[in-house]
């Protein structure tokens, strides 16, 4: 099986149910669903190595919910595999947060030319492309609505980066988590409102398996509440040090400020 088309023209030729709940969470099972996809071993051993750098940049990082930001990474990427869309784009999910999230050695949060280098070394130009544009993209309700509103004028390459936002929004709603942040009423506000917007994206991409997995995924949220003693203290992705490693306050100091930027700049839509 070739896996070089645009994934704006690959559709499964078998309309199955795409089971949120059964969608890998480790790299063991997201090797099993690429074999079960027909991706090569070639392939496989590309995102191996992606895998790699993901544990390196993720190793002590948690989504608001608390659960791994590594098993999040896994996942987003396990809705793609299932959609079997090319190689670069599984691999570029599977490290879509690096330049926001990654722990780069004594580095400023962000995207910057000396990260670019690094990762586009690391898993080849294509793949890396990917996640540059992933990470300029609003994620935002903003940004959302804004999308659906532009989706004909968008070319193929930005309807791959698209269709890996949905995957992520997707995971990172699956099993109610967003129900478990400190900020689960803000999260599923913004579903409320851009839910359909996402679910008729999703058709106009040609993946009606993936708008059906949104609406049910998005409506178990809505309708759910975590009992108050599930819920996580983090609104947004943390971290946790173990007792021997401390990062110096000079390069806390910088990471905060970029933070506070690009956190602005999502909230702004820009």
């Amino acid at each position: 099986m070739s896996h070089t088309a645009t994934s704006a023209f690959l559709v499964p030729a078998a309309r199955e149910r795409l089971n949120v709940a059964h969608m890998a969470q480790t790299h063991l099972q997201l090797f099993q669903q690429m074999r079960s996809k027909g991706y090569s071993e070639a392939e496989l051993t590309r995102v191996a190595r992606a895998y790699q750098v993901a544990i390196k940049l993720f190793a002590n990082r948690f989504r608001p919910c608390g659960r791994p930001f590594v098993a999040h990474l896994v996942g987003a990427s396990a809705i793609l595999v299932w959609l079997e869309v090319p190689t670069d784009m599984v691999v570029a999910e599977l490290l879509h947060a690096a330049y926001q999230e990654g722990d780069f050695p004594n580095s400023l949060e962000g995207m910057t030319p000396r990260k670019r280098k690094d990762l586009r070394a690391a898993i080849g130009a294509e793949a890396e492309a990917l996640v540059a544009a992933y990470t300029v993209g609003s994620r935002s309700l903003t940004g959302l609505l804004a999308s659906h509103a532009r989706f004909n004028e968008m070319s193929p390459f930005e309807r791959d980066i698209l269709l890996m936002q949905l995957a992520n929004e997707l995971d990172d709603y699956r099993d109610c988590a967003a129900n478990h942040a400190a900020n689960a009423d803000e999260r599923i506000a913004v579903i409320q409102q851009c839910a359909q917007h996402q679910v008729e994206m999703a058709q106009w991409l040609g993946r009606p398996e993936l708008a059906q997995a949104l609406r049910e995924t998005y409506a178990e949220s809505i309708a759910a509440a975590a009992p108050p003693s599930l819920v996580s203290r983090f609104a947004n992705g943390y971290a946790v040090l173990p007792a021997s490693c401390r990062t110096r306050w000079n390069i806390l100091a910088r990471r905060l400020g970029v933070k506070i930027r690009n956190r602005l700049r999502r909230h702004l839509g820009v």
